[in-house]
């Protein structure tokens, strides 16, 4: 599933649009919440960082799902930043934190699998999620022998 998302649009309209997608009804709920994490930490930094810059300029975003794989593909014209490449985050009193890095750390921490690339102007960060199906009702009923 392919959407195109404007700086307008909310979270909660992304993630309904993509309700349907093949592949996303069938996560665990932590998987599929993992999923909703990710995207909502990379539109806030579309909003915080490249709209402010590029008002008006839409990201997409592609979800697959294929043997047991959830691959999600961002991508947005913009100067090249490789959000792959962040420094971990310090721990550290909130109120002596600095803004920033902290959307694109708890991206990398619930990806099995981050790649990027730039090229002529297109960002492309590329997350993949290791989706195991959740176990059937049946699994959990125990069976008299």
């Amino acid at each position: 599933m392919e959407l195109t998302v404007s700086s307008t649009d909310t979270t909660a309209g992304i993630l309904e649009r993509l309700g349907g997608a093949a592949g996303l009804r069938e996560l665990s709920d932590d998987r599929a919440s993992d999923c909703c994490v990710i995207i909502d930490e990379f539109h806030a930094n579309m909003r915080a960082h490249v709209w402010p810059a590029s008002p008006g300029e839409p990201w997409q975003l592609s979800v697959t799902a294929a043997n047991g794989t959830i691959t999600m593909a961002f991508r947005y014209r913009g100067p090249c930043f490789d959000p792959s490449q962040g420094q971990p985050v310090k721990e550290q009193p909130i109120e002596y934190r600095r803004i920033g890095g902290l959307g694109l750390a708890i991206i990398a921490e619930l990806s099995d699998h981050m790649d990027y690339s730039y090229q002529q102007g297109l960002n492309t960060l590329t997350v993949t999620l290791h989706a195991p199906q959740p176990p059937k009702e049946d699994d959990h009923v125990v069976k008299d022998h």
